[in-house]
């Protein structure tokens, strides 16, 4: 096999400055396109330094090892030893998934790409040929791409499950159980009692609820209340005015529970004096949480 160092240096300077990239957006470090820069090039010298079998050194483990502390501490600086050992995780992580995915698709689509001493080589004489080249220039990219939504992703995912808590709403008898988002945004309160109220998705309820109740909430109409209606759920029953998005007004019927209780630090909370306003909406896109908490409700529990 004919190997061509200025390809193997270029290849690898594009492929490890993305990695770079990749790895100081996730740590959302603040850095210069420059630092990154450096970084690369040090780590496409490294993979020349591989086609030299004298060399030995850089082939070990140790000298991998040695090279990605050094690409790292050039790309990111070193704040300290903790935030340092995150960075270089997160770029092994980011190297490992996005190496997978790599090999993932060249085992479909059988390109001329080898892989030699844990470097990306075109196995072909000249430059390359078009199936090596497209190969690396396109997969690397789409793969690179996705480990990035991936990560973004699952960042946000951490940063919402921190404010999230299972909630229980004593109803009579029944007892409904879900997941709460902890929105320290949300102020809404009855404005004649003052007491806070608390979202839940009206799915979540209809069945602990009687029908005049979600006829109510699905109709939006206040006019008069069902006569079939329940002494008991009756007096249940609050119309609670809010302020939405763009200025715009809106009422909202609400519930008065026997008890809503947070789950925290292992056990069930009281959460003290709530209303349970019925939204007829979907409060999370994928289904994470059903209900948003009063910041209240929280503090109640502390």
């Amino acid at each position: 096999m004919v190997v061509y160092a200025d390809m193997v240096f270029l290849l690898n300077l594009c492929i490890d400055f993305l990695l770079l990239w990749l790895t100081t957006a996730i740590r959302r470090q603040r850095t210069s396109f420059w630092r990154i820069l450096s970084a690369a090039f040090l780590g496409a010298c490294y993979a020349v330094f591989h086609l030299w079998q004298p060399l030995i050194l850089s082939t070990s483990f140790f000298g991998k090892l040695l090279f990605s502390l050094v690409m790292v501490w050039v790309a990111m600086g070193f704040q300290s030893l903790v935030a340092f050992l995150r960075n270089l995780g997160v770029f092994y992580l980011v190297s490992f998934v996005t190496g997978g995915g790599m090999f993932a698709l060249h085992y479909f689509l059988s390109g001329d790409v080898d892989a030699a001493g844990g470097l990306f080589l075109s196995r072909v004489s000249g430059w390359g040929s078009t199936v090596s080249w497209v190969f690396v220039l396109l997969a690397f990219p789409l793969v690179w791409g996705y480990a990035r939504i991936s990560f973004r992703s699952l960042q946000e995912r951490q940063a919402v499950n921190e404010y999230l808590a299972e909630v229980g709403i004593q109803l009579g008898e029944k007892r409904l159980e879900c997941t709460g988002l902890i929105d320290t945004g949300n102020q809404l309160r009855d404005p004649l009692t003052r007491i806070p109220v608390m979202m839940v998705e009206l799915e979540e309820l209809i069945p602990y609820l009687p029908e005049g109740v979600v006829s109510m909430a699905k109709t939006r109409d206040w006019t008069g209340m069902d006569p079939s209606l329940p002494e008991e759920w009756a007096t249940r029953v609050r119309l609670v005015p809010f302020r939405g998005a763009a200025s715009r007004g809106g009422v909202m019927l609400a519930l008065k529970p026997d008890r809503v209780e947070v789950f925290q630090g292992g056990l069930w909370h009281e959460a003290g004096n709530v209303l349970i306003g019925l939204d007829t909406g979907k409060l999370s896109s994928d289904g994470t949480y059903q209900a948003i908490l009063h910041p209240s409700c929280v503090s109640a529990v502390g």
